[in-house]
């Protein structure tokens, strides 16, 4: 691989490119899945593919091919420079300054998944999907492993070159329970980490299956949300896809440069807002950090060949800084790369992503008890739902997992459908109390969309419990 980029860069310094990439991953994906206790799909596969990026006159020109036969990626080059060479000069991308970069990243990995035996895996899948339909209420049952390697090199014609090899590994499962023309969902949602089989040991999929046929079957017997102005206490796993779209999204450099509209449009965050947008109290403090070891977006380097690193996007409640690349570093006021440059796979243009970030979590004892102890009347929320943002990501909704009602500090009752809905920093303004450290959760998201045409991506987000004052709630169904 290494000796075809090198073949490569040194066509691209022939035909007088400004600078020039080559990525060349090869990329093994296992899914195992089961239905209504079935196997639906047990799966392997492996893809080589290369994506060559050069700038010419200020101009990108972009092309992939699969495979690193020499023949193949010689004309990939030829492709990406005449489509550079197409915009007759009229570019006018400048990149950030980086230093030379050299080396060998790997994620950690203690049990190699895909040593792991088939029979192992389908035997906790089908012990899962049996312990979920163990009542007939539960009319549909879902249960998923999923392993991914990716072995990726990047070389540059400025004499760039790096190796990374991570490991990515996701349980999930969910148990739809139906009566009575209703239908509610329990499922396990910690998502992806950079780790192997022992995240799927860590995450306890195999206690869930009980747990999902429960707690399905008590949201549907449950009563629906109250309404009103009330106070919220809100888990990580919840607050992840909360802050994803209300603090990651819209602190993306693209859109705050009105580059990128697509996936729920632009932002409300301003370039001249740096240091002084109030985005909510004191506690928000929301930490970018491409160096958390298992977090899903630590790649050692990014597309742009950045190292990882850690910053505040929100410190003591105000904002610092945008997530960027190399070509919008400059253009938003940072002196340097913040290391967001990641593609989907070999064949798409890397893009602006959001960084691995979460919000901070004090260092005191405080437990989601004594959060809730302050509540006269509140709703408790675990875990993700459905949601809604507007183009600008100010106006948002969002729904949950699994919700009780909070009466005088203590939880009364399980609610369902419920619906919470508010504005980007009023939302965020009302957030009081944290709990600790201790109760700390992250969630790896893979499925991230955005572009055109679109990509998916991956980053990992956590919060420990929290606490908001005075938010609208409905019932939603």
């Amino acid at each position: 691989m290494k000796d075809r980029i090198a073949e490569t860069l040194e066509t691209l310094d022939c035909m007088g490119v400004d600078y020039g990439d080559v990525r060349c991953e090869t990329v093994n994906t296992e899914v195992t899945m089961m239905r209504n206790a079935r196997l639906e799909e047990c799966s392997a596969d492996e893809t080589e593919g290369v994506g060559i990026r050069v700038l010419v006159n200020g101009c990108w020109g972009f092309a992939a091919c699969t495979g690193y036969r020499r023949d193949d990626m010689e004309a990939a080059a030829a492709r990406a420079v005449d489509v550079a060479r197409a915009a007759g000069g009229r570019g006018k991308v400048e990149l950030a300054p980086l230093d030379l970069q050299q080396g060998v990243y790997s994620g950690p990995c203690e049990k190699d998944p895909f040593q792991v035996s088939r029979e192992d895996k389908i035997g906790l899948l089908q012990k899962v999907s049996d312990e979920m339909a163990a009542d007939p209420r539960i009319r549909s049952s879902f249960a998923r492993l999923w392993f991914q390697k990716r072995d990726r090199v990047i070389g540059t014609t400025r004499g760039d070159l790096v190796e990374t090899e991570l490991v990515f590994s996701e349980p999930f499962l969910m148990a739809t329970a139906v009566n009575s023309g209703d239908a509610q969902s329990r499922s396990l949602q910690d998502g992806g980490r950079i780790a192997g089989w022992e995240w799927i040991e860590e995450s306890g999929m195999e206690r869930w299956g009980e747990k999902a046929r429960e707690e399905a079957l008590m949201k549907l017997l449950a009563d629906e949300s109250p309404s009103g102005e009330m106070d919220l206490i809100l888990d990580g796993l919840h607050l992840s896809l909360t802050m994803h779209e209300s603090v990651g999204h819209p602190t993306e450099s693209d859109r705050a440069l009105g580059w990128e509209a697509n996936m729920a449009g632009r932002t409300f965050v301003a370039l001249e807002d740096r240091g002084r947008l109030v985005y909510g109290s004191e506690l928000v403090n929301f930490l970018a950090d491409n160096t958390l070891p298992y977090g899903i977006a630590s790649w050692g380097w990014d597309d742009d060949l950045v190292p990882g690193q850690k910053w505040y996007t929100i410190k003591n409640g105000v904002f610092q800084e945008f997530g960027s690349v190399r070509e919008t570093a400059l253009l938003v006021g940072s002196s340097s790369s913040r290391g967001c440059c990641r593609a989907m796979n070999a064949q798409c243009f890397p893009i602006n992503r959001q960084p691995n970030f979460y919000l901070e979590p004090p260092e005191n004892g405080v437990s989601p008890e004594d959060l809730a102890s302050d509540v006269a009347h509140g709703i408790w929320i675990e875990g993700r739902g459905s949601f809604s943002i507007d183009q600008r990501r100010e106006n948002f909704q969002f729904g949950g997992d699994l919700f009780w009602e909070i009466r005088n500090g203590k939880k009364v009752r399980p609610l369902k459908k419920v619906i919470y809905r508010s504005v980007t920093p009023k939302f965020w303004g009302s957030l009081d109390g944290m709990a600790d450290r201790e109760h700390f959760r992250t969630m790896g998201v893979l499925n991230c969309g955005k572009g055109e045409p679109p990509q998916s991506a991956r980053m990992t987000h956590g919060a420990s419990y929290c606490r908001f004052r005075g938010v609208e709630v409905g019932g939603g169904r």
